[in-house]
């Protein structure tokens, strides 16, 4: 069980360098709020991977074809615009976080949540990870657990990682560097929210 646990541990780092919004989102969210606001974030990514497995291990359909759920959907495109509508504005502008604590880590770990959660390329790579380990690997039930585990755990260490050495070199960029990053980061989220919005015209069952 301790080599399939550790082969989930390299397929988590693979899957955790992959470029996407969570990626830019880590990477910009570290620099402007520190390394544990990034952490956050990818708390509530392993929170949204976690879902998609126990899903897949167990055979449910979660996006059956022609259909998508309309609530993620409407909250990571409305998330996503926010968001990058604040990145493109004058850079002294900041976005209002919820005052408290707590306030501040479940808008955190919730980001990360409906970050992930929107795109079903997600749910698709574990089911499909998931029927392959099972078919090629010979994976019963009991193994995939273990090599689930490893890719979460993998996941969240990574993303903790990219977190830490994205607030390390904060130091080493100037004002316009950090403008650029928020552009770029703003770009993506924007290219993904009328990705979400087109493929939801196109696929919803009307």
């Amino acid at each position: 069980m301790l080599y399939v646990f550790g082969k989930g541990l390299l397929i988590g780092v693979g899957m955790s360098l992959m470029l996407g919004t969570v990626f830019f989102s880590l990477i910009q969210t570290s620099i402007m709020k520190g390394w544990n606001k990034g952490a956050l974030i990818a708390v509530g990514v392993v929170f949204s991977d976690l879902i998609f497995i126990s899903l897949a291990l167990f055979g449910v359909q979660f996006l059956k074809e022609g259909e998508r759920n309309v609530w993620i959907y409407s909250a990571a495109v409305i998330l996503l615009t926010v968001m990058a509508i604040n990145m493109l504005r004058d850079r002294k502008s900041k976005v209002l976080y919820p005052e408290s604590r707590m306030g501040k880590a479940v808008f955190y770990i919730v980001n990360g949540f409906l970050l992930n959660i929107a795109n079903p390329a997600n749910f698709i790579a574990w089911a499909g990870l998931a029927a392959f380990a099972r078919s090629d690997w010979g994976y019963e039930t009991e193994h995939l657990l273990y090599f689930f585990a490893g890719c979460l755990m993998s996941i969240f260490g990574t993303e903790v990682l990219i977190s830490i050495l994205a607030h390390k070199i904060k130091g080493y960029l100037n004002v316009k560097i950090l403008l650029w990053i928020n552009r770029v980061t703003a770009i993506v989220f924007l290219g993904v929210a009328v990705y979400l919005v087109v493929d939801f015209i196109l696929n919803y069952s009307w």
